[in-house]
C-alpha cells in the first residue's frame, strides 16, 4: 500500500503582515536612535574629561619644571619644552612628559599656553568646536597655576 503524503497547510492568517514587519522596523529604528544619541553624548563627554585630565597632567608636569629650573617656560618656548629639553637647559632634569600627544586635546587641537605678566601660566583647550567660547562640549576648557 501506498501512502500518500499530505501536505499540512498553515491557516490563512498564519505568518506576519508587511503592515506588521514595517511597525517592527520603525520600532526598531527608534530605539536605535535613541541608543545612538545616547552614545554620542557619552562620548562627547568622555573627551571633556580626557582633556581635563590632560591638562591636569601638563600642570604636573609644569610643576615639575619650575621645581627643577626655578622658572615655568616662556610664551616663546612654549609647551614642548616639557619633552625637549630649552637653550639654557640649566636644572632641566625631563623630559616631564612621556609623548607631544599630550600636547593636543581630545579634539586634536594644540593646548594654548600663555605666560602672564606676573610670571602665573594659563592652558586652555578650546573644545571641541576649536573656538574660543562655546558651549556644553563645545566650551573652553582653562586651567591655571591657582586653579
Amino acid at each position: 500500500m501506498i501512502r500518500q503524503r499530505t501536505a499540512k497547510r498553515l491557516p490563512d492568517d498564519a505568518g506576519l503582515t508587511i503592515l506588521e514587519l514595517m511597525i517592527v522596523l520603525v520600532i526598531l529604528s527608534l530605539i536605535g536612535t535613541v541608543v545612538a544619541v545616547q552614545v554620542v553624548g557619552q562620548m562627547d563627554r568622555a573627551k571633556v574629561d580626557v582633556a581635563r585630565l590632560q591638562m591636569r597632567q601638563l600642570q604636573n608636569a609644569l610643576t615639575l619644571f619650575q621645581l627643577d629650573t626655578h622658572r615655568y617656560p616662556t610664551a616663546a618656548e612654549g609647551l614642548t619644552v616639557l619633552i625637549d629639553p630649552p637653550q639654557d637647559a640649566a636644572g632641566w632634569r625631563g623630559p616631564y612628559i612621556k609623548n607631544k600627544e599630550l600636547l593636543a586635546d581630545p579634539w586634536g587641537h594644540m593646548v594654548a599656553y600663555t605666560l602672564d605678566d606676573a610670571g602665573a601660566y594659563v592652558l586652555t583647550s578650546r573644545g571641541g568646536d576649536g573656538k574660543q567660547g562655546g558651549e556644553g562640549t563645545a566650551a573652553d576648557i582653562v586651567l591655571g597655576e591657582a586653579q
